[in-house]
């Protein structure tokens, strides 16, 4: 979704070269985590995956598997869910109906206790982003932050926005959706791969029509948009792909930014790092795409976690749903995990399983 910036205050890292702090040559991408990351176990987390099927078009089941990346092998599931947005926040599982009421299932897979909160949101449902994240400050608040795109007249789009607090247990009845600040330019409500959290703010790539791209961030804490606008670390004159094809991701803690080089065949990535005088981005080293995508059909592909060994997980969504697991120390990609029917990443769950069927 394209919008101007110039009348909010925009943010570039502290540098003279152009939105990114260059480290010559450019940093490892695990030492750069182990430095400025903020690992929440010591254990890789578990890939959650919605496995759909289809009657039609109509989805008719759910499913959602539990993976070890690095095996492959499935360690829990939770069979026939509802259909819906789906999301993982801390140690929680959650579902936010499509049915048109915004309803709220969670479920704690620690004690399998499933809490459903008959929240009611106000607008369409259809053209809603969910957003789910956990605050890591005094509170430890789950929270859920929807966007809803309106469009006026035809031509004036208002993103209304509602906040609500995740609880698991009795406590969940009283929860309710609040209302919340609308960002301060519009963001794209219909791709995934332009929305990460971190450190309990969530971030949307925003495109632009001027020089750079720009990233506007929501503290789920505050509850409250941030009002300054973060800059991208490359500019459009050295992007060579569609903006359309760049992301946001989580990673082991750090907000990444990924940019798939097609010229060059290869992976870009810049973490962002608090540095005293404020943000900075991090390039770390370009990853080669030939040794990720296998095919032509095969055009992107999104990292997903690094394990405690320094091997990076992908996620290829078309045209085949698998995972592969890349070591770029030996610049072998390992295929763990082929779904082979239509499925959708969670997102990762660092939490127990004691009141899951484990396999």
């Amino acid at each position: 979704m394209s919008s101007t910036a110039h009348h909010h205050q925009l943010t570039p890292p502290p540098n003279n070269n152009g939105g990114q702090l260059l480290l010559q040559p450019p940093t490892k991408l695990l030492g750069c985590l182990r430095t400025v990351g903020r690992p929440t176990s010591k254990t890789d987390p578990l890939l959650v995956a919605a496995i759909f099927t289809a009657d039609g078009p109509t989805i008719s089941r759910v499913d959602l598997k539990l993976l070890d990346v690095a095996s492959g092998e499935t360690v829990a599931r939770m069979d026939r869910q509802g259909n819906g947005h789906f999301g993982v926040t801390g140690g929680l599982l959650c579902v936010v109906g499509d049915a048109g009421t915004a309803a709220v299932s969670v479920l704690d897979p620690a004690t399998g206790d499933v809490t459903n909160i008959p929240a009611y949101a106000t607008g369409d449902m259809t053209s809603s982003a969910y957003v789910f994240g956990h605050v890591p400050a005094a509170t430890g608040d789950h929270k859920v932050l929807r966007v809803f795109t309106a469009v006026y007249d035809g031509r004036t789009i208002r993103q209304p926005c509602e906040v609500l607090t995740v609880v698991s247990g009795d406590d969940g009845e009283q929860q309710r959706w609040r209302p919340a600040p609308s960002p301060p330019v519009p963001v794209d409500t219909l791709d995934p791969r332009h929305r990460a959290v971190t450190g309990g703010v969530a971030h949307f790539l925003v495109p632009q029509r001027a020089e750079y791209d720009v990233i506007v961030s929501f503290d789920l804490a505050a509850e409250q948009w941030r009002p300054s606008l973060l800059r991208c670390p490359l500019p459009k004159a050295k992007r060579h792909c569609h903006s359309s094809s760049l992301s946001l991701v989580e990673l082991n803690g750090c907000l990444a930014f990924v940019h798939p080089d097609y010229r060059a065949y290869a992976m870009d990535m810049w973490l962002l790092v608090d540095l005293e005088k404020g943000p900075a981005w991090v390039r770390v080293e370009s990853l080669p795409l030939g040794k990720i995508l296998r095919n032509k059909q095969e055009i992107m592909a999104r990292p997903l976690m690094v394990l405690e060994d320094g091997r990076i997980v992908f996620w290829v969504r078309a045209p085949y749903n698998v995972v592969r697991v890349y070591n770029p120390r030996t610049g072998e990609c390992e295929e763990t995990v082929d779904f082979g029917k239509l499925t959708s990443i969670v997102g990762l769950y660092r939490g127990d399983l004691l009141g899951l069927n484990q396999y």
